[in-house]
């Protein structure tokens, strides 16, 4: 035997040997930290090994990753109450939609030295229509050399106790069902998911946006988070959400007309300069229409922006000069080129009218006329005038904010003749005389609406003239047609209207042009900002009457 050879059998036989010892002392000294050591039976006892677990921040984290998936026998074994664990926790994942919910631990875990017990933060978030977090926390406590779980409902929910979950409630309509109604029951936007999507994406853009966003019916989840009881009873208020007054896939009736707003967007939409308009059904009030171009911005401004309306207004100063200053369509008045009325010059558009009328003064829009007039009305007459076809109204109608205009009593006549073509210190919205030249056509007081099922609360509201003194306007508005300032549009049928140049600066700079009118049981106004006269007023409106 050589000695390399000799050496290996020795060095063999010794690591047998220490192997045999230490088997020998794993067999007496137990790993398992909760396992009582075994007693030698020739030798001293052996001690037991502090803590051999996992750390307090490695079990709870184990423990909320399962708590989070729902698997409820596994959570439950890191805790201390492993029965009562597993029955809440199968509870609670039975309640919410699968993958809903998440458990994270905020901070460390880590106790102080020597501690055994420690309280974790934790955050959770169930999302269903939206992220719902709140705020928790977890206790541990090291028991017989391993750390657990304390189980307590709270560790769920702050507010839990025994007995209770946290549940959703409610469901998510179906895709293809109607979202939102016209006036005519016929869907114009429709569920697409959780959202409303018109049936067209030009009827009445922003308006439609407001019809369906927000609690309004923005999406057929109507899902909302609260505590139940066992018996699956709510206890107290939903903890996130509300609960639906309406079913997910109950649609909202509206009063608009989605070929008339098609029509009215695209009539705007050829226009440049920023440009808007509103159409309102005479016979209920009914709004069929709000719109604007990209240039007029993100705002509904056609709904509550105040405007000076120019010589649209003629038609409240004309039903004053019938009501306070006894004329009618065919009294005699003057309209020379240019007037000094009061201290106030006024003229013409480079026109005069010999041997004038107030029917043929209206038609051409002669201010000389109606500066005259206004200058021999009392000081309020205007305001009393304006305040018969709703310019000072309010009223709150559901999911927009609405403003119709401001009138007041002249200070002095330089004031009533300023007022008298809609300069001076009258302003309107695009709405606001909307609702005039519906209660010409209506001939009574008109309530503007958008849903059907939400009625139009009347903060202030307004009387009309009587119908006489309308159907002398309405007569007036057709000879604006016929023969006056907006024969572009004789070849529609039954129209009648009053165009409006509004000064913003000085004579044929930066003026915004009007036209208010109104065809069948459709009322409008269309306005365009800086747009100099009212000829591009009356082509918009063309184009509008052309759609439907």
């Amino acid at each position: 035997m050589t000695e390399g050879k000799r050496r290996a059998i020795i060095i063999g036989g010794a690591l047998a040997a220490v192997a045999i010892i230490v088997a020998g002392v794993l067999v007496l000294w137990p790993t398992s930290s909760d396992s009582k050591p075994a007693a030698a039976t020739d030798g001293p006892e052996v001690p037991t090994i502090a803590n051999q677990g996992p750390a307090a921040g490695q079990v709870l984290d184990s423990f909320l990753k399962v708590l989070t998936s729902g698997d409820s026998a596994a959570a439950a074994l890191l805790t201390d109450n492993p029965t009562a664990a597993q029955e809440a926790i199968t509870a609670l994942h039975k309640n919410i939609p699968a993958g809903s919910l998440v458990y994270t631990r905020a901070s460390s875990a880590s106790p102080t030295q020597g501690a055994k017990t420690v309280t974790a933060p934790v955050d959770a978030k169930l999302t269903v229509a939206s992220p719902n977090p709140w705020k928790t926390s977890v206790q541990l406590a090291e028991i017989n050399g391993k750390w657990v779980v304390k189980w307590a409902p709270t560790v769920i929910h702050p507010k839990l106790q025994a007995g209770q979950t946290v549940a959703v409630i409610g469901k998510v309509g179906t895709s293809g069902q109607p979202a939102v109604l016209g006036e005519d029951g016929q869907p114009i936007a429709v569920w697409d998911g959780t959202t409303a999507k018109p049936t067209d994406p030009k009827i009445s853009p922003l308006l439609m946006k407001t019809l369906v966003g927000g609690t309004r019916g923005g999406s057929t989840d109507t899902r909302y988070v609260a505590i139940v009881d066992a018996a699956g009873k709510e206890v107290g208020e939903p903890l996130f959400g509300t609960k639906p007054a309406e079913t997910a896939t109950e649609a909202l009736k509206s009063t608009l007309n989605g070929k008339i707003a098609v029509a009215a967007q695209n009539a705007v939409d050829k226009a440049s300069l920023p440009t808007m308009l509103v159409a309102i059904k005479p016979s209920t009030g009914g709004i069929l229409a709000v719109t604007q171009n990209d240039a007029a911005g993100s705002a509904l401004t056609a709904l509550n922006g105040l405007y000076a309306p120019g010589s649209s207004f003629k038609i409240v100063t004309a039903a004053a000069a019938i009501q306070q200053a006894n004329l009618n369509p065919e009294s005699p008045v003057e309209c020379p080129a240019e007037a000094n009325i009061g201290g106030r010059r006024l003229k013409n558009a480079d026109f005069q009218v010999a041997g004038a009328n107030l029917r043929k003064a209206f038609a051409r829009s002669c201010n000389t006329t109606f500066g005259q007039i206004a200058s021999q009305l009392p000081a309020d007459g205007l305001l009393t005038a304006a305040n018969q076809f709703g310019l000072n109204a309010d009223y709150d109608i559901s999911g927009i904010k609405t403003e119709l205009g401001k009138v007041e009593a002249a200070g002095s006549a330089v004031q009533r003749v300023e007022d008298s073509i809609g300069q001076g210190r009258i302003q309107a919205s695009p709405l606001g005389m909307a609702v005039v030249a519906a209660t010409v056509a209506a001939k009574k007081a008109v309530t503007p609406s958008l849903v059907k099922t939400e009625k139009t609360q009347v903060l202030t509201g307004y009387q009309a003239p009587p119908a006489a003194v309308l159907g002398q306007i309405q007569s007036m508005m057709a000879d604006v047609v016929s023969s006056g300032t907006a024969t572009e549009l004789k070849r529609f049928r039954s129209v009648y209207g009053k165009t409006g140049t509004a000064e913003t600066e000085s004579q044929g700079d930066n003026a915004h042009g009007w036209f208010v009118g109104v065809r069948g049981d459709v009322a409008f106004a269309v306005l365009v900002k800086d747009g100099k006269t009212s000829a591009q007023a009356v082509s918009v409106t063309s184009a509008f009457l052309s759609g439907f």
